[in-house]
């Protein structure tokens, strides 16, 4: 079994519905590699009433049995029960069964009316047990139309106290260091930014390799264990897999609105939607809007590759194999490493973001979540983070080699007032100015620093201390 990290708190939902003297229903859903089938198995560890199914592509009667197969070492007396999925869960929930069914909408493939079953044995026979059904899903899209959509059959009936809700995603940043120790902050900032908080991905990182190796081991070489991942996802879940792959590679090259991604793509603005939306449901990418606007009144929304690993291999794999086996041993170094920073910049300035919170937590009560801001004349602030009081904090993050210079500092400086935000007094904003720098700061910047009480300065090691802590 892989190694269980972090989790903790989906790890003692799950424990404590069981544990209720009431029939609970569960359904934890998330992408492929989340670790959701390690999260579900920790959770019924060392349990003798526990059923687990993972379930399978095959025919009704194929996964009956191996449904009563496996049901059978924990709950001998279901070999008795009629081999219908209504018998055999009704069994169950009398037995004050705990059943995790893992991948449930394979189930529903080959039995598209099993959620209105499971509504039956949920109202008739399971609500007066002490039973638990845990289903897990990554097909996202399915495990919100069958039980968490208004319209689903099993809508009303997931656990409420505590939350049998489990939207199981990518792994935080502190977490994820756990799986790939080192000493380098800026190293461990760059590693987060290509391999993401995907449990599976981090586990093929090897902390005994410097990240160059692994980077190639893992996604460069041909035979690589990540370099077809992206791809294999995607066709795996969507039809038309051409089109998915030009919007992303479009969103690589820099593109950010429609209108963008669409030219960039190849393909039409009034269609780019369709895509977009499927992507953003398979949680490959997100749409976000700039500090202190209404996402619902406002017509500035971007998107961006969610998943650093499906970021990477658009920009840095996809199309470019023959080109890596034709430099060799040199190919990182010399059509990766160059291109790195910028490419890990994002990722830093979110890092930065939630570091923030942390930082300036003692001093002021934050309302919204720091976020970066933008306007239509190409205009960016990194980050803004708006407090209760008359106090806006903007920031700056630079994750370049060269040392931070007066010149962010001054800039930031003159786009803060830009931002169209008014303190709760109705004054005027006072600014507090925040930089971040991978490589530290220049002389200039460091003595406004030392002079004034409205700027702090901070390494990529204090994000990663402060992150880790």
């Amino acid at each position: 079994m892989a190694r269980f990290v972090d989790r903790e708190r989906e790890l003692d939902r799950l424990r404590a519905l069981y544990e209720t003297d009431d029939a609970a229903l569960a359904v934890v859903y998330g992408r492929r590699r989340m670790g959701k089938t390690t999260l579900v198995l920790e959770s019924i560890k060392n349990r003798d009433d526990a059923v687990y199914y993972q379930a399978t592509r095959g025919s009704t009667e194929q996964q009956i049995r191996s449904f009563v197969s496996d049901a059978a070492a924990v709950h001998p007396g279901i070999t008795r029960i009629r081999e219908e999925w209504e018998a055999l869960f009704g069994y169950l929930a009398e037995e004050d069964a705990v059943v995790v069914v893992d991948e449930f909408p394979y189930l529903v493939e080959q039995t598209e009316a099993l959620p209105s079953i499971l509504q039956r044995v949920w109202d008739h026979t399971a609500s007066e047990t002490e039973t638990t059904f845990v289903l897990t899903g990554s097909a996202i899209g399915m495990m919100y139309e069958y039980a968490l959509d208004g319209s689903g059959p099993l809508y009303g009936r997931v656990a409420k106290d505590p939350n049998g809700r489990l939207d199981v995603g990518p792994l935080p940043f502190d977490a994820a260091l756990s799986l790939f120790p080192g000493d380098d902050p800026g190293e461990q900032v760059m590693t987060y930014g290509i391999f993401g908080g995907t449990p599976e991905y981090l586990r093929a990182v090897r902390d005994d390799e410097p990240l160059d190796q692994n980077v190639t081991r893992t996604l460069l070489r041909r035979d690589g264990s990540l370099h077809e991942e992206p791809e294999n996802v995607l066709h795996r879940e969507v039809d038309e897999v051409d089109r998915y792959f030009a919007v992303l590679k479009s969103m690589a090259e820099g593109n950010r609105t429609p209108n963008e991604i669409a030219q960039g793509a190849g393909i039409t603005s009034g269609s780019v939607g369709y895509y977009l939306s499927r992507l953003r449901d398979l949680r490959v990418i997100e749409q976000h809007y700039p500090a202190t606007v209404d996402p619902d009144r406002s017509r500035k929304g971007r998107y961006r590759t969610s998943d650093p690993l499906f970021r990477f291999w658009f920009r840095f794999v996809y199309g470019r194999t023959a080109r890596y086996e034709v430099y060799g041993d040199d190919a990182y170094a010399d059509l990766v490493e160059p291109e790195l920073p910028d490419f890990v910049s994002g990722t830093f300035e979110q890092l930065c973001q939630q570091a923030l919170l942390y930082e300036y937590g003692d001093q002021y009560r934050f309302v919204e979540e720091p976020i970066n801001w933008w306007d239509g004349s190409g205009r960016e602030i990194d980050i803004v983070a708006p407090t209760a009081g008359d106090t806006l904090v903007v920031g700056e993050a630079k994750f370049r080699q060269q040392p931070v210079g007066y010149d962010v500092l001054s800039q930031l400086e003159n786009e803060a007032p830009l931002v169209d935000w008014t303190p709760e007094s109705g004054g005027e904003p006072e600014y507090q100015y925040a930089l971040f720098g991978r490589t530290g700061f220049k002389q200039s910047v460091t003595e406004a620093a030392e002079e004034r009480d409205d700027i702090r300065l901070f390494t990529v090691d204090d994000v990663v201390r402060t992150l880790s802590n």
